[in-house]
């Protein structure tokens, strides 16, 4: 009996000290967690920050991200959750009603308005990405919005009632759509199509455990893009047909919302059945996509639609990393963004509803910053079509400002001591601060995801 206790004891001992020694050792490879992850670094001890306590803080989050077997442990506690109790710990993922198919949690607050950005606000966009249309159309350069599908558009019996019941009657994308519509804006709805035709597609269009397309969507979408462009250039187009399909495994983003629960044991989907192409003979005009993370499906470098599609087939991600990398410029930062719209022979802006409360990724201000510095270094006689274009909508603009001057009294009391400092005209004052407001208006601005 003696001898017994001392085995366990030992063994007790042993799995105590485990974590240690994993951490000094790394003596088993463990599959790192999926999802985004902010990593602590190594706090730096200072006299300062010991007295401030600032160190003990760090120094403990630092410490237990170091633990051994912290990646295994947090793995079974999630799968633990998921198995007794229905909880998934991510953030993100939602189960369905159906308890297979899951859906990303912002497709879903975006379907029922939570994230409604306001009818204004959505009619100020419509106008100005028409006026941007027809600038660039002058210019012999297509400007597309493109509204992919959407999970939670596609499957809205299969949210959860506490989300139906937070509804706003609304959402940015029916919005967008109407918007869109008074100003006659040319654009691409997938979302619509896709879901009117929900029955009538022989391969599934999502895997229950993604909140993206399948490639075969995808591919869907692709070709329709294509055949738009081909009624806009007159050209023969190079175009994709799919040989063959397979169904050996998910590939890409098929899974993403299963990885990121970060749990043990596989779960049970639908079978995706993966296309595998062939390219007919044809023009590749030049393509850009402003887009959100839908585009990866096609730009993936197992699929590469656009590669074999287009001549250029670059991808800027939320409009602030450029692909393919650039070395060593990978931001849009770092270009002339005016004159990289202006390569182009198609811009599409693309998003589904997860992002439409972001849309257009601030294209907006960064090519009509870019445009305004250019065209203020041009005279009356130099204009082209698309800077009178321009001219007109930025006076219309100006004027509007001056307009909201004159309703606001402390403003206008502000401009008129202006322009009695300055000895000119108070029209003269009234143009200059609307011009400097209207120019800080378009001035580029970050987003938060």
């Amino acid at each position: 009996m003696e001898k017994f206790k001392k085995i366990w004891f030992i063994l007790l001992l042993v799995l105590l000290f485990l974590p240690m020694l994993q951490s000094l050792f790394h003596f088993v490879e463990e599959k790192p967690l999926d999802g985004a992850f902010v990593e602590t670094p190594k706090p730096v001890i200072t006299l300062k920050t010991l007295f401030n306590e600032s160190t003990q803080d760090s120094l403990m989050t630092w410490c237990t991200e170091q633990s051994g077997f912290r990646n295994s442990m947090i793995r079974l506690n999630n799968q633990l959750l998921y198995s007794a109790f229905g909880k998934i710990s991510a953030i993100g993922p939602v189960k369905g009603k159906n308890g297979q198919t899951f859906i990303e949690e912002s497709y879903i607050i975006s379907y029922t308005g939570e994230t409604y950005i306001g009818e204004e606000k959505i009619a100020v966009t419509a106008h100005q990405i028409k006026v941007i249309q027809e600038m660039l159309k002058a210019k012999d350069i297509t400007l597309i919005p493109v509204f992919a599908l959407g999970k939670a558009s596609y499957y809205p019996e299969l949210i959860p009632d506490k989300y139906i019941a937070r509804s706003h009657g609304t959402n940015n994308y029916q919005e967008y759509l109407k918007a869109f519509n008074q100003e006659q804006v040319e654009m691409i709805d997938f979302n619509c199509y896709f879901c009117d035709r929900r029955d009538q597609f022989d391969h599934p269009l999502f895997c229950d455990l993604s909140a993206h397309w399948t490639v075969y969507a995808a591919s869907l979408a692709m070709d329709s893009l294509v055949c738009r462009m081909e009624s806009v250039n007159h050209q023969q187009q190079v175009h994709a047909y799919i040989e063959s399909f397979d169904n050996d495994g998910l590939i890409n983003q098929d899974d993403d919302l299963y990885r990121m629960m970060n749990i043990i044991f596989p779960l049970h989907h639908n079978t995706i059945d993966n296309p595998h192409f062939g390219y007919t003979e044809g023009y590749k005009p030049k393509v850009l996509a402003i887009a959100d993370s839908y585009w990866w499906t096609v730009w993936a470098w197992n699929v590469a639609l656009p590669e074999n599609l287009f001549s250029n087939g670059g991808f800027w991600f939320y409009n602030k990393t450029i692909y393919p990398e650039r070395t060593p410029i990978q931001n849009v930062d770092a270009i002339d963004y005016k004159q990289e719209i202006e390569n182009q022979e198609f811009v599409l802006l693309v998003c589904t509803e997860a992002t439409n409360h972001l849309w257009p990724y601030g294209f907006i201000e960064r090519y009509l910053s870019a445009y305004d510095e250019v065209f203020n270094w041009k005279s009356p006689d130099q204009y082209d079509a698309a800077d009178s274009i321009y001219v007109n909508y930025r006076n219309e603009e100006i004027q509007r400002i001056i307009g909201r001057i004159q309703d606001t009294p402390e403003w206008l009391e502000n401009v008129t001591q202006q322009a009695e400092e300055k000895g000119i005209s108070l029209e003269q004052s009234l143009w200059n601060n609307a011009e400097y407001t209207y120019r800080t208006n378009i001035q580029p601005k970050g987003f938060v995801r």
